[in-house]
């Protein structure tokens, strides 16, 4: 008998509220330049046609006909070799994602779990634009509150090939990134909150991000900052004080998990007090989510 998860409307706040703690293991991030899989397939010009047709959608042929393209499995899959171990499975895998994957007809998700130690519950984010890693983040914090998660791997990647135009105009990266971040749920330290506001116009979103990162301070120096490419346009790079670390839009959606990759060893050490922040202007949405190293 197969289990059911049940889920409800969103909520506003911080949902680590209840007491469970969640905290960052590891992450890992990489970069492509060359193909990672994507091969020449007669059949995808018809398929990518096909799907087009009834929106007007117009079709990169040209890219299809070079078989060009980074397909996130292939992409993400030596991650998961890397950062979880057979002896720590994970029971939860999120993959996020803002461009569609050069990889049609298969589920990444699920095939991506198939390479996970533990085969965990798998699904992807995506039609979130920027917010895509914090909605996961958000979904894994929720798993964690109803007890059937003790350790979840997110998954964040992006690639800049499109064999075919989007509706809504999307920010393309400039090469192909990646990055595995292994979470657990444990309460004595390196605590992750995330909160999520809504409804909020564009004027108010700096005072939002400085209560933030008040908040986050305590009272001490100000916190490392990183920045996303949506946030960093409405607070024009001046968010407050503390070291701030702007993600532009070269790697829009991995930048800034790109940053806590190579920051997280350094940051735990020293016991930083870290914020990753995202806006949408479209939705109105800001996201934050706080790390206390050394607590």
């Amino acid at each position: 008998m197969r289990g059911m998860f049940v889920t409800g409307p969103p909520t506003s706040g911080d949902l680590n509220g209840d007491g469970t703690v969640l905290r960052v293991h590891s992450a890992m991030g990489r970069t492509f330049d060359e193909l990672t899989g994507q091969v020449l397939n007669p059949t995808l010009r018809g398929y990518v046609t096909d799907m087009a047709a009834p929106y007007g959608i117009a079709v990169r042929e040209d890219l299809i006909e070079q078989g060009v393209g980074h397909s996130y499995g292939e992409m993400c899959a030596p991650l998961l070799g890397d950062l979880v171990a057979e002896e720590q499975r994970a029971d939860l895998l999120v993959l996020a994602t803002a461009i569609p994957d050069v990889r049609y007809g298969r589920s990444t998700a699920t095939y991506l779990s198939w390479h996970c130690p533990g085969a965990p519950l798998a699904f992807t984010v995506c039609d979130q634009g920027l917010l895509a890693a914090f909605t996961a983040l958000h979904l894994i914090a929720a798993y964690a509150h109803s007890g059937a998660c003790g350790r979840a791997v997110l998954l964040v990647a992006e690639q800049p090939t499109l064999y075919h135009e989007l509706p809504v105009p999307t920010p393309l990266p400039d090469r192909a990134a990646a990055v595995g971040v292994v979470l657990e749920v444990d309460g004595s330290r390196d605590a992750l909150s995330v909160r999520r506001h809504t409804r909020i116009a564009e004027h108010r979103v700096p005072e939002v991000l400085a209560a933030e990162m008040s908040r986050l301070a305590g009272g001490r120096a100000g916190p490392t900052v990183l920045i996303g490419a949506g946030l960093a346009e409405v607070t024009a790079d001046r968010p407050g004080d503390g070291n701030v670390l702007v993600c532009r839009e070269n790697q829009p959606l991995t930048g800034m998990w790109l940053e806590l990759s190579r920051g997280l060893p350094g940051w735990r050490e020293s016991g930083e007090q870290v914020l990753l922040a995202e806006y949408d202007p479209a939705l109105g949405h800001l996201f934050a989510a706080t790390l206390r190293f050394g607590r």
